[in-house]
């Protein structure tokens, strides 16, 4: 079923600890080097420890202390300027914190002959992954921190940096940042055309 686990009807991996498909486990846990190794011995460690008590913002701090980090860089979207005010007070708590928005440089769109969301207006700035992601590695940060990053620019921002990237806020600007929401919600799923057979 692997390679199509999303239509998997028994997923055993999980509920029994059986693959479903003939597999050397050696060779799959050779994929892993020893700081890789460390990284899956923390997430697991934060998992267990705080299962269902802390929020997303909370677990990605307690992760980055147990991997013993002390420079978070946060890669945000302007859109989100507010927001970022607080997420960066919460992880200056505990880590030194750089911050870096999309819309860093200000290099117009016009340069790269880009799309303008507000064709209109003689200016509008491009968004800046690579110099995001470029800015957060020379600070020496040990944790990047994605915050509403448009898609696109969160690939070539994560392919970017010289560690580890999490996901703190995944942009959809029509569900408030809740991309689940599209298959949470009956007129969403009917608009996508995801409905199941039996739904109404």
């Amino acid at each position: 079923m692997i390679g199509d686990c999303a239509n998997c009807k028994t997923h055993v991996c999980a509920e029994k600890g059986i693959s479903c498909v003939k597999l050397d486990q050696d060779k799959v846990l050779s994929l892993y080097d020893d700081e890789e190794k460390r990284t899956m011995e923390a997430a697991a460690y934060v998992e267990a420890t705080y299962y269902n008590q802390l929020t997303r913002l909370e677990e990605t701090a307690e992760f980055a202390k147990r991997m013993g980090y002390k420079k978070i860089g946060i890669s945000f979207c302007i859109g989100l300027n507010q927001e970022i005010k607080y997420i960066s007070k919460y992880f200056a708590k505990f880590f030194e914190v750089y911050s870096i928005c999309c819309k860093n440089c200000a290099i117009q769109k016009d340069v790269l002959g880009l799309k303008k969301v507000h064709p209109e207006n003689p200016v509008e700035s491009m968004c800046n992954p690579k110099h995001q992601a470029e800015f957060l590695n020379e600070k020496g940060c040990d944790l990047f921190v994605s915050c509403g990053l448009c898609v696109g620019h969160d690939a070539l921002f994560n392919k970017a940096c010289n560690g580890l990237v999490t996901n703190l806020v995944a942009k959809d600007r029509v569900l408030a940042h809740n991309p689940l929401g599209a298959v949470y919600s009956r007129y969403w799923k009917n608009k996508l055309g995801i409905m199941d057979d039996n739904e109404f």
